[in-house]
């Protein structure tokens, strides 16, 4: 009796810590707060990873993979602290593929939604002014930095007037950048600057007397403005004109009867008829001789003396451009030497998860 009653004792104890279990147990997974800070540390992992990640195939050059990490990034975490961040590095992978349009749409996408004088903001900016400079919009370029105190802003618009050979408004804009920044490395980077300057306002040019004497030869005006093209063009037309004028000849016949009459008027087509069965006479001789004459001549000698005188013309007319880019070659090659990227050394948003 007693063990009847023990065990219907030790059933009930055992139920009951049945029960309280279950309880425990479906307080403890299935409560949101506790699923949450469970999985909390797993997607900060997550976070940091995709991050790591995407900063690895940008820095490896892989920006067509880092575009879908980036990408991936603002979908899963919408409205995140690194957006902007975001938003910059996918425009730096288009404008390093040389996707310009997408690369802006990307920067403008900062300057409307960032805060104003923010580093994502300014650096956005700054990547505009580069592309537009990388693209040769040089009044765009200049328009947009009007009456700017931003130091960059004045490297910007600087190199601007110097590829648009404005030299005195180059040294300005660079002068004013000097003094703005106040700093000696960046006025160690910009004194070359002024002497590239002098250089350019002192080049010697073209000049229009110096070009109509060498134009005396066919095509010397043209190789003394380096247009080696139409140098060529002109020297082979003109050798071609002068060969036509010394091998051109008239024909001119000795006899009564015209050769270019009746071969069958001119001569006798059988061996058994003689001049009394014919009734009409046959020349006991026929000669022809060549001469040059006035009239075969004048036209390649007209040809050709037109062609000499439109290249004098071209020439002299084609001076102002051949000095322009003469300079335009110098200004690129100095821009080579002193590329824009020694002062792109603006702070720019971090991708990083700090």
């Amino acid at each position: 009796m007693r063990s009847k009653i023990f065990l219907r004792l030790h059933s009930k104890i055992l139920l009951l810590i049945i029960l309280f279990s279950f309880t425990n147990a479906q307080e403890q997974y299935l409560s949101p707060d506790d699923v949450k800070n469970e999985w909390q540390d797993y997607t900060k992992f997550q976070r940091e990873e995709l991050v790591n990640f995407a900063t690895f195939l940008y820095n490896e050059g892989f920006y067509e993979r880092a575009l879908l990490s980036y990408f991936q990034y603002l979908y899963k975490y919408p409205n995140d602290e690194l957006q902007m961040a975001t938003y910059f590095k996918i425009g730096k992978c288009y404008e390093n593929m040389e996707n310009w349009d997408l690369a802006k749409n990307y920067y403008n996408r900062i300057l409307n939604e960032s805060l104003v004088g923010g580093v994502a903001r300014k650096a956005a900016k700054y990547q505009l002014y580069y592309i537009d400079l990388i693209n040769k919009n040089y009044v765009s370029l200049i328009d947009s930095t009007k009456d700017s105190k931003d130091p960059y802003e004045l490297i910007f618009r600087a190199y601007a007037h110097f590829h648009s050979l404005q030299w005195d408004k180059a040294q300005q804009a660079f002068k004013a950048s000097e003094v703005i920044f106040n700093l000696n490395y960046y006025s160690k980077q910009i004194r070359p600057w002024y002497r590239a300057i002098n250089t350019a306002k002192n080049a010697p040019l073209k000049e229009r007397n110096t070009a109509l004497l060498s134009s005396l030869a066919p095509g010397g005006g043209f190789l003394y403005l380096k247009q080696t093209e139409n140098a060529i063009g002109t020297m082979s037309s003109s050798i071609l004109l002068y060969t036509a004028m010394l091998t051109s000849v008239s024909l001119s016949q000795k006899g009564s009867v015209s050769i270019i009459g009746n071969r069958q008027k001119t001569s006798p087509i059988s061996y058994n008829l003689n001049e009394e069965s014919l009734s009409y006479p046959v020349p006991g001789s026929l000669s022809l001789s060549s001469k040059r004459g006035a009239s075969i001549m004048a036209p390649p000698a007209l040809i050709a003396l037109g062609l000499y005188a439109a290249s004098m013309w071209k020439t002299v007319y084609d001076i102002d451009g051949g000095n322009k880019k003469l300079v335009s070659r110098y200004a690129g090659n100095v821009s080579k030497k002193l590329p824009i990227e020694r002062f792109m050394d603006f702070e720019t948003p971090d991708f990083i998860i700090k």
